[in-house]
């Protein structure tokens, strides 16, 4: 089996981990920079990104620490044959204030696929996150001044 790299990506953020958090996890703040999304539940439970127009992915969350980490599989719902990769967010509270958010993507060639759908992915996961970066440099004035205390 050829290795595929992992993608990872991380955003420095100025506000409290917390708010970057739910900006990762709460149906409401996920649609303003990603897509639809489902609740997010407790390991095991199903969860759901929904891009409109038939392009849904499906998968389980696979591990729950709440305000810090959440991993969850990945499959395009319509593909054959189903390739089930990783995607692990993680949001850390930095030395001089604010959050770092982090994403892996990972699993490529375990589930079959190809360094081309890893370089497609990560191409879309830069542009989600410099959204999310941009979104979060305009959260309320309140949460950006609680990270510099």
């Amino acid at each position: 089996m050829i290795e595929i790299p992992s993608i990872r990506l991380s955003i420095d953020v100025d506000v409290e981990p917390s708010t970057a958090w739910a900006y990762l996890t709460e149906p409401d703040h996920v649609t303003e920079w990603f897509t639809d999304a489902s609740p997010l539940g407790d390991v095991g439970s199903p969860y759901r990104l929904d891009f409109g127009e038939g392009s849904v992915v499906e998968g389980v969350v696979v591990t729950l620490e709440p305000g810090v980490r959440f991993v969850h599989s990945w499959a395009w719902a319509d593909a054959e044959p189903r390739q089930e990769t990783r995607v692990a967010w993680t949001v850390e509270r930095r030395p001089g204030g604010g959050a770092r958010v982090t994403l892996v993507h990972d699993g490529w060639a375990e589930a079959g696929s190809d360094e081309a759908a890893r370089d497609d992915h990560e191409a879309y996961w830069s542009g989600y996150l410099d959204d999310l970066a941009d979104l979060l440099g305009e959260a309320p004035a309140t949460a950006r001044e609680s990270a510099s205390e």
